[in-house]
């Protein structure tokens, strides 16, 4: 993703910066893309990270390098994105108007070796975004099968970086990097309007569903990174899709089902630029089950493979599905 190489050229260009104790710009795009882009990434409606990623072309036989490529592969085994989304329900199920409260807390964290010079060994870097979302939500049940649901919600994130110096050249550096563009962290606070507009069918077989929703961030940053010019991060996506769910086999308050979606999703702001594209797709099919008894947090859990086609992040993954709605 691009917005993880400008930190390559940060290294660089702050250099001179830092000896004069000045900001600089190119880093502090990286840290709004970064905070952007983990929105994105920490959004299981939008982006499906697994526990195992694999080429598609490599599975089923293919050649197409809009599905999945090595670069893709290696760039989507050096980030790992963990989610705990939840929907808390103020009102009862059947009302035509009801109000939500949904919570999110996720991490991001990306792993990569810097080359600084051939004859040096590569300097290890790690960026870690910790993150917590809460958003207020209000369904409205226009009719049987339309609902529409606009929303606002604030995010909070902890930007942090550790680095690992190798290099000899990096190391004559570090006095001035450490605490501003390595080693160091931000903060950001952003607020999210978004809305989804929902169209559901019920079937002798289970359910389908067509939806389209927006989001619209923007923040703020702060911190001991580069001088405390953290930036506005700012940005949007809209998503547009269609789900199915196949009810197959029911042991008492246990469903199993079906799961299937393919979405495309458009890009803009902030994380247009690291995710390498103005839009891209994504397509999951997996098996779903109810617990057999109620637990709380829990709606239902799976397995299942998702497929990411037309970004920087393009392949697919073996996915632990959680929440699923």
């Amino acid at each position: 993703m691009r917005a993880l190489s400008l930190l390559t050229i940060s290294v660089f260009a702050l250099s001179h910066n830092a000896m004069a104790n000045q900001p600089n710009d190119s880093f502090q795009k990286y840290l709004e893309q970064t905070l952007a882009v983990s929105m994105v990434l920490t959004d299981s409606e939008v982006f499906a990270f697994g526990i195992h990623d694999f080429d598609p072309n490599d599975w089923f036989n293919l050649d197409n390098e809009d599905i999945g490529s090595e670069d893709s592969i290696e760039l989507r085994k050096q980030i790992a994105v963990s989610t705990l989304p939840f929907t808390i329900e103020l009102s009862d199920k059947a009302a035509t108007h009801k109000h939500l409260l949904f919570t999110r807390l996720s991490a991001v964290a990306s792993r990569r070796d810097i080359d600084i010079r051939p004859q040096d060994p590569p300097d290890k870097n790690e960026d870690i975004v910790l993150g917590g979302f809460l958003a207020y939500r209000y369904q409205y049940q226009i009719n049987e099968t339309w609902s529409i649901t606009p929303g606002l919600g604030g995010h909070l994130q902890y930007y942090r970086n550790d680095h690992k110096y190798q290099s000899d050249y990096a190391r004559q550096l570090q006095p001035y990097l450490d605490g501003v563009v390595l080693n160091t962290s931000a903060y950001a606070v952003s607020i999210e309007p978004h809305a989804t507009l929902m169209y559901k069918q019920l079937t002798n077989w289970g359910s389908w569903n067509a939806t389209s929703s927006g989001h619209y961030f923007v923040g703020r940053g702060w911190g001991d990174a580069n001088y405390g010019e953290v930036g506005t991060p700012e940005g949007w996506y809209i998503a547009n899709g269609v789900e199915a769910f196949y009810e197959f086999k029911e042991w008492g308050r246990a469903v199993q089902s079906i799961y299937s979606s393919v979405k495309r999703i458009d890009l803009g702001g902030d994380t247009r630029r690291p995710f390498g594209t103005t839009h891209y797709y994504e397509a999951s099919v997996g098996w779903l089950m109810t617990p057999p008894f109620e637990v709380p947090w829990v709606e239902n859990v799976g397995i299942g493979l998702s497929f990411n086609y037309g970004s920087a992040l393009k392949g697919g993954s073996i996915v632990l599905f959680f929440n699923q709605e």
